[in-house]
Formats: C-alpha cells, structure tokens, sequence
C-alpha cells in the first residue's frame, strides 16, 4: 500500500490529542460504514497501519536503530483514499503526545470501531478502557502477584490494553535493574496470544513504544512475545504462568469435538467463548496462579456456567470482585453487566467485593460492597451484593431456604417461536385460532392488556396438527423475559387473567416471555399474590443480587431466595382487596426483612 503522507484540511491540531484521538473514532467510523462490509477489515487495517506508522514516527525521531515493528504475519490492506490517510498520519502525530498506553487504548478503539458490528461479534472484539485495565493490575497485586519475578500471560491480548501496563507495571517494580537485564527479563516473562494477526501486531507495537525508552539505554529492542494464534486450540505451555489476564471474548461459539473434549469439565449446553477462556486460564495457571479478567457477569447465575462455576469454587476462588455500576463511556457498544475479578488457585479466604464507577476519562470511584464466600455447592447461582445497599439484603438471601417450588410453581419459558410459524399468525380472530400472548401483554406496571402492537406482530395463532405443545389451556402467571440493569424494575410480570382464559379456552405464548405455573391442583400461594410479589421492589432487589445477565431466565427464578409461603397470607389479603400499592410494597418489603436463620 503506498500512499503518499501529506497534510491537508483535515489535519488535527497537535495542542488537542484527546480530542484528535476522540475525532480520529469519528472519523474513521464514518469512513468505514461507508464502504460495504466485506471491505471493512480491510479499511480498518489499511487506516490504523498508516495512523500507528505515523505514531511511531513521532515517537521514534530521531533514532534510525528502532524502525517500526513489521507485521507478525501477512494481512490484506485496502487502498486507502487520500484524504483518509493524511487524516491518519496527522492523527497519528497527536497520538505521540500522550501516553502510549492511552494513545494504543484510541487506536484501539478506532480500529474496532472500523470494524463490521458482525465482526466483532464473531470475535468479541471489544478493548478495555485504561481505567479498568489500572483497577485489575491492582487487584492482581493484592491477590498475590510479585511483579519482580511473575511470569504473565494474556491469551487475548487483542491492541496490547493489558500487556503494555503489565510491562510499566514490571518496570516499576524493577528500577534499580540495568536497561539491558530489563529488556531481557520482560521478553522473557511477558507472552500474549491474539487470533487476529493485526490485532496481534498492533499488541507487540505499543509494548515497543513502552519498552522504546528502556531498549534506546539498552541498545537493543524488545524480542517478539505476541504468538498469532487461537489461544483455545494451543497446547497449554509446560511452565505454568503466575498471572493470566485480560478481557476475553465473549460470544456464543459451536465447538468441535476436540476442543469439547479439552473443556469438558467446564461446559454445559451452550458454550460461550469467555467461559473457555476462564477455563483456558486455569489450565494455564501455576498451583498458587492467579487469574484477572473482565467479563460479563452472566456467569455468575447463568444454568449454562454452572459447571464453570463448580469448576472455579473449586479450583480458583474468587478473591477480588468488582461490579461496573454503569456501561455509558465504558463499554458503549456491550450489553451484558461487566466485572472485573481475580481469582486465586488454592484460595480459601471470602473475596472482597467493591462497586466501581468511572470518574472522567480516567478514574474509577470505589466502593466496599461486602463479601462473598463460595456457596458450598459452587454450581449454583452466586449471590452476591452488587452496591453497599445489597450487603444486608444478601446476608438475609443466603438463609432463606425457600424457592419458587416450596410454593407450588414451575418456570418454562413460552414455547412459540415466532418466526417458526409465520404463516400461522392471523390479524383477526377465526375458527380454530387462539390469542397470541407477546411480551407487551404484560405491561410495565404488571397488568395484562391482550395486544400486539409491534413490528410483525399479530395477536393471534392457528395451531395445526402436532402444535398441541404450544397451547397453554391452565392459570399462569406472565413474565417478561428481556429487563436490563438500568431499567427501573427487571422483574415485570402479570397474571393471565382467568376470565380471559375462559372466554378464549386457551392461548399460544410467544418466546419473550416466562410462564410460571403451579405444580399442584392448590399452590400455597395464589397466582394474583405471586404477581404482585414479583412485582415488588423487594423482589426487584433480591433479583438483582442474583441476576448476572439482560435474560430473566427459568433458571435464575426458579433459584430466587423467597419468604416461606405461610408468611404470604396477609399479602394474598391485601391483594384480594385491592389494597394500594404503598401497602403491597411495605408487607413485601417486610417479608424480606424477616430472618430466618433461627428457623
């Protein structure tokens, strides 16, 4: 690829990078959706190739003995405009005014932000922001890490967003160490692993551009420690490692039958990327090894991980749990809840718990939330306090010993698949066809209103031979299978009403929503008080303590702490007589209130 560097009207003023960095994302995002999908990786590339040389020019003038590192292996550029690279090249010269690990976290960014969005699905490609990578180096050092001698790995280490300030991190630990030895040591100690080759090159860059002033005392540039690779298909190393870390991908994944076999142990059902990698870390981590990573916290409750979790009680406790309190200006694009914890091999104390929040563009706000000790069946659902608030509630939830089943119901979700059966949705009411019960049935302050008012959706279905499975003829009680964290309330649910299930016999339920059905002919609570409870506050909170992903799953209901059923009589009275909702809120909120330890 050859294109000219020269400067034109687009170029960013020097005395603003951040502000250059912030308007290079823009930039190149808008240059990149131009163009058609197939090209974009390519775009990406061609872009940051350019913008990173120019940063290395800048960084680098003046000493002919440390050219720019050339690619690790052979990618495809696209031919990039004019226009776009004297852009790149004037961005790139601002990125030599910060530091390199903030200026590689913006070029970063600004390649994945080229990316096509099914691209960086596929691979999970989002990089973490400096702040959390300083908040996890820190945890790592309270679990145990020695930086003067610990061997550390990365097995995703996508720009270079933790390998680089592990290497300032060793260089601090080591200031009396000669430049030569420190170059040695770190090449030594210090490995990655990247699938994307790009990626990969882009890693081992910004630790030159950190090592740039040790290897000019030195007289010798840092050896290559990035492996082009996919981390899940290569053997783990003999020697084991002192410290894994990183933020995996994440990301449904099919597996082949080798690599189920290798993560057997902490597999079950679906397999998701970031869970093998939690895997991966353990099989490459010494005996008193630590692990720090960011992921999502769908694990936490998730039926899927539930072998993961048994897997990490056992073999890595947690010792270090941090909740990011809000998404915006971290992770933008990302929609599970994320954490940043470390967990310790052979640990047997309770793990520190703390809610994080991002102050500006590079600090983090802190706070004690409590603690959390492994549930002595590490596969079930971890509950742990999110905020200070929760510390109590969770000390309250971990000695309630009733469950949804001790009041007589199950948790299914509704059988229909839309898109399945398109040909048997109906705008109006026919012969042989029944109401179609869509997520907005269930309204948000828990009542049920028959409607159908979303895109291709009709508010009713004619079930064919062999669809009997589909149709729902008892009582249940509605709830909506999709809440997010910042919503005000994650459980929403709503009774069908049993005139509604008389007049119509019965009724079809679309996937988006969970059915919550007796078990016996008489549950101990009634369906109206099992809604009105669902939708307290109360349960709002003990919910959230539990929940770790955007899905309001069977799972995760049916393993929700609740009051014993005998303690729900004067909350069926109060709903009986439509009470208001001030008074159904307090008797909730005194239900969870109560201990029962003693009992």
């Amino acid at each position: 690829m050859a294109v000219k560097r020269q400067r034109n009207s687009q170029e960013v003023s020097d005395s603003d990078p951040t502000g250059a960095l912030s308007a290079a994302r823009v930039m190149a995002r808008a240059l990149a959706e131009a163009a058609p999908d197939a090209q974009r990786l390519h775009l990406a590339r061609a872009f940051c190739h350019r913008l990173v040389s120019a940063w290395w020019d800048k960084i680098s003038e003046g000493d002919g003995r440390f050219p720019l590192r050339p690619l690790l292996q052979p990618v495809e550029f696209a031919d990039l405009p004019e226009p776009a690279a004297a852009s790149a090249d004037s961005i790139g010269t601002a990125a030599a005014s910060v530091a390199p690990e903030t200026a590689a976290y913006a070029i970063g960014l600004t390649y994945t932000g080229m990316l096509a969005p099914t691209y960086r699905a596929d691979y999970g490609v989002f990089y973490t922001p400096p702040q959390l990578t300083t908040r996890l180096i820190a945890q790592a050092t309270e679990a145990g890490v020695e930086w003067k001698t610990a061997r550390i790995l990365d097995p995703a280490c996508g720009g270079g967003a933790f390998l680089a300030p592990v290497a300032s991190r060793i260089l601090q630990a080591l200031p009396d160490v000669s430049p030569k030895i420190l170059v040695k040591n770190i090449g030594a100690r210090l490995r990655g692993y990247e699938i994307d080759p790009f990626a990969a090159w882009l890693s081992q860059v910004t630790l030159d551009a950190v090592m740039l002033p040790v290897c000019r005392k030195a007289g010798t540039r840092l050896p290559v420690v990035v492996t082009v690779c996919d981390s899940l298909k290569r053997n783990p190393p003999r020697e084991k490692f002192d410290l894994v870390i990183g933020n995996p991908p994440y990301g449904r994944v099919k597996l082949g039958a080798d690599e189920r076999a290798r993560f057997k142990r902490s597999l079950y059902g679906h397999a998701n990327l970031y869970g093998l990698f939690t895997d991966l870390a353990l099989q490459h981590a010494r005996a008193d090894g630590v692990i720090a990573y960011v992921t999502p916290t769908s694990f936490l409750a998730g039926e899927y991980f539930k072998n993961l979790r048994a897997l990490i009680g056992r073999d890595a406790p947690p010792v270090t749990i941090d909740f990011l309190a809000v998404r915006k200006g971290v992770f933008d694009d990302v929609l599970q809840e994320t954490l940043l914890a470390t967990y310790k091999r052979g640990s047997t104390e309770a793990a520190t718990v703390h809610e994080v929040l991002p102050v500006g563009q590079d600090r983090l706000e802190v706070v004690d939330s409590g603690t959390f000790a492994v549930p002595k069946d590490p596969s079930e659902p971890w509950i742990i306090p999110r905020t200070p608030e929760q510390a109590t509630l969770v000390d309250r939830l971990h000695h309630m010993p009733h469950r949804l089943a001790d009041w007589g119901y199950e948790v299914s979700t509704g059988p229909l698949v839309w898109n399945r059966f398109k040909d048997q949705l109906h705008r109006r009411a026919g012969k042989g066809r029944l109401p179609l019960i869509w997520a907005e049935a269930v309204t948000a302050d828990g009542r049920f209103v028959f409607r159908a008012d979303k895109k291709n959706h009709e508010p009713y279905f004619e079930p064919k031979a062999g669809d009997e499975w589909l149709v729902t003829s008892r009582p249940c009680v509605l709830l909506q299978r999709t809440t997010a964290k910042e919503q005000n309330r994650r459980l929403i649910a709503a009774a069908l009403p049993d005139a509604f299930l008389a007049e119509h016999k019965a009724v079809v339920i679309e996937n988006h929503l969970n059915m919550i059905r007796a078990t016996v002919a008489k549950p101990k609570v009634p369906p109206a008080t099992l809604a009105a409870f669902l939708n307290s506050a109360a349960a709002d909170r003990a919910f959230r303590c539990l929940s770790g992903s955007v899905a309001v799953s069977a799972y995760e209901l049916e393993a929700l702490p609740l009051p014993d059923p005998a303690s729900l009589k004067g909350l069926t009275k109060l709903v009986n007589a439509r009470a208001s909702r001030a008074r159904i809120e307090a008797e909730c909120d005194a239900l969870y209130a109560q201990d029962e330890r003693a009992e």
